[in-house]
């Protein structure tokens, strides 16, 4: 059986069946016969467990046009969040780390427009968004500044 290896990397990472059907638009028939080529346990029992906190936030993540990551997981009050080890997370926070090698100063948040982007290279903090925003007035002019 030839099995896709976007299938074989969601399955070797733990996730359930349907949800990879889900995020990957498959049958869950397919995927199923997917574990059991690939030797793997029936779906595991509960929520998958992810070995990181990256980890998690990737399982939550969908490509998009443009360079774009949407996020595919909770929203609360209009912010990304996922719950590893009992504790709530921003995805946006997750994503500046992942981006920049570090803990963003201030607030975080996509500056590329797009409705739900957690991508990395998007999310920028407080002084990023300064340094943008004067950038583009020493282009354009104190106009576009705002």
């Amino acid at each position: 059986m030839k099995i896709r290896a976007d299938i074989a990397e969601l399955l070797h990472a733990g996730h359930r069946d349907n949800a990879i059907a889900k995020q990957l638009g498959a049958c869950p028939k397919t995927i199923a016969r997917a574990r059991a080529a690939l030797g793997l346990p029936q779906n595991p029992p509960g929520r998958p467990v992810y070995n990181t906190l990256e980890a998690a936030w990737h399982a939550h993540t969908e490509p998009a046009d443009s360079g774009h990551l949407l996020w595919t997981g909770t929203v609360n009050s209009g912010v990304p969040v996922i719950r590893y080890k009992g504790q709530r997370h921003s995805a946006y926070l997750i994503a500046y780390r992942i981006g920049h090698s570090r803990d963003p100063k201030g607030r975080c948040r996509p500056d590329c427009g797009r409705p739900g982007c957690v991508a990395p290279s998007h999310v920028d903090d407080g002084p990023g968004r300064a340094r943008t925003r004067a950038l583009l007035a020493a282009i354009f002019g104190e106009e576009s500044a705002s």
